[in-house]
């Protein structure tokens, strides 16, 4: 397995880049540097979309479990809007669509990072798709 693959394993895992990069033994710059190859390899804007395109495309080598969906716990309509647009068009102006500012729209990632019992944006990317929340 290559360094972008494990980075994408670990960042799936949860890791923050922090974490990654002590347990790769590397520099946070380097795992950042990784990610951003791993985002232009699969044409992916946000590291949201980076865990939805490894859940739909599979990595090879990679096989983490996701945990078990939260029984009756899902997105509402707004926060599914949300979702829908991180995950295929993350553009601001596409964003702003849903009017509201960039903090709010921090705020509904965070809180829909809790609701996944996700620690990472990665990581939220992958359990969406995997629970086919959208």
């Amino acid at each position: 397995m290559d360094a972008n693959t494990r980075t994408l394993a670990l960042l799936i895992d949860g890791l923050t880049d922090r974490a990654v990069a002590r347990r790769l033994g590397v520099s946070e710059r380097t795992v950042q540097r990784h990610v951003r190859a791993l985002m232009e390899a699969a044409g992916c804007r946000n590291r949201m979309q980076l865990g939805r395109h490894a859940a739909l495309a599979g990595v090879p080598g990679l096989t983490p479990e996701p945990a078990p969906a939260p029984a009756g716990r899902k997105p509402d309509g707004e926060a599914r809007r949300l979702l829908e647009l991180l995950l295929t068009d993350a553009h601001w102006a596409t964003l702003r669509s849903l009017h509201v500012s960039r903090r709010s729209v921090e705020r509904r990632i965070r809180e829909l990072m809790m609701l996944a019992g996700a620690r990472s944006r990665v990581q939220l990317g992958w359990r969406v798709t995997v629970w086919e929340w959208i």
